[in-house]
């Protein structure tokens, strides 16, 4: 009797994967113990999230690759040394990324040739990707928490609209940093993540990349997308502005002159404030540093309300 043909549809085991299966098979196997035994001696380890015999087994079913925590129970209650369980987990992150599928689709830049902010979003989620994109609540905890109020340095809808690429990527390099923490990048790492940061910062609107909702919102037009071109146009003109102030003597000596050129400039940073508030409420996100840190707008307007 021949065996039925698979079906077209069934799932293909990644190599990624399979060197997975492979691994934590060996390490039972050097063990000698049972899925029930291995339980068990899971439920004892201290710092390990204890698990079931049949969620073990299913640790090396070729037809899904295994929760992070899964792994590490099962290497740990293996006897494993810390190195295999880093190898493991090193493994498992392949393994992972493979079955998502995500990686290898978006195609992201290496973190020093991004030089848009659309690359920038890319790499955010090519290093998520590459974590194994761990639960976002897990990515939280990683991120940390301000040493001086316990606050965390993550918000979960901040982090979820990175990994969605939505909006315009962290609200400030504090986000960013707490965001590639949690995906393991080291913080000696981080000096060119930084770079990225700073450079894609300082871009003019053409150049920063179209996220996925401006994308969405092409065809809307309508008040706000106006207000973001010109909240855009007031940024790019207003820096030069207030450098010119504070470094040429005669305007810093002709009090009338800078009284008028700085409620000019306040009255700009207003009209921005209230458009770029907008749209990080929209974006669940907060305004630029730099508009909020000014102290030419000394109580934020409340943002606009539908009528």
């Amino acid at each position: 009797m021949t065996s039925p043909a698979p079906s077209p549809h069934a799932r293909r085991t990644g190599r990624r994967h399979t060197h997975l299966i492979g691994l934590l098979t060996a390490l039972k196997v050097r063990s000698r113990l049972t899925y029930a035994q291995l339980a068990a001696r899971a439920a004892g380890l201290e710092d390990t999230v204890a698990v079931s015999a049949s969620t073990l087994k299913r640790a090396v079913d070729p037809r899904t690759v295994p929760q992070e925590h899964v792994v590490t129970a099962f290497v740990r209650a293996c006897g494993a040394a810390i190195e295999d369980e880093r190898d493991a987990l090193k493994v498992w992150r392949a393994a992972r990324a493979e079955d998502r599928g995500i990686l290898a689709a978006l195609r992201a830049p290496s973190v020093s040739s991004t030089r848009t902010r659309a690359d920038f979003r890319a790499v955010l989620v090519a290093a998520y990707e590459r974590a194994g994109a761990p639960p976002l609540r897990v990515l939280q905890d990683r991120a940390g928490t301000d040493e001086a109020d316990g606050a965390l340095l993550l918000p979960l809808t901040t982090a979820w609209r990175i990994t969605r690429r939505e909006g315009q990527g962290p609200a400030n390099w504090t986000q960013c940093e707490a965001f590639l923490r949690g995906c393991g990048v080291h913080p000696r790492r981080m000096g060119p993540w930084q770079d990225a940061w700073k450079r894609t910062r300082t871009l003019p609107r053409a150049e920063l990349g179209s996220t996925a909702a401006d994308i969405r919102r092409t065809t809307r037009g309508g008040p706000d997308t106006v207000a973001r071109h010109d909240a855009a146009r007031l940024a790019a003109g207003i820096r030069p502005v207030v450098e010119a102030l504070a470094a040429d003597p005669g305007i810093r000596n002709a009090p009338a002159t800078l009284a008028a050129g700085v409620q000019v400039l306040a009255d700009a940073l207003v009209v921005m404030y209230r458009s770029a508030s907008r749209e990080a409420h929209r974006n669940g996100t907060t305004p630029p540093d730099w508009i909020t840190a000014t102290n030419l707008v000394p109580e934020p307007p409340p943002p606009a309300t539908a009528a």
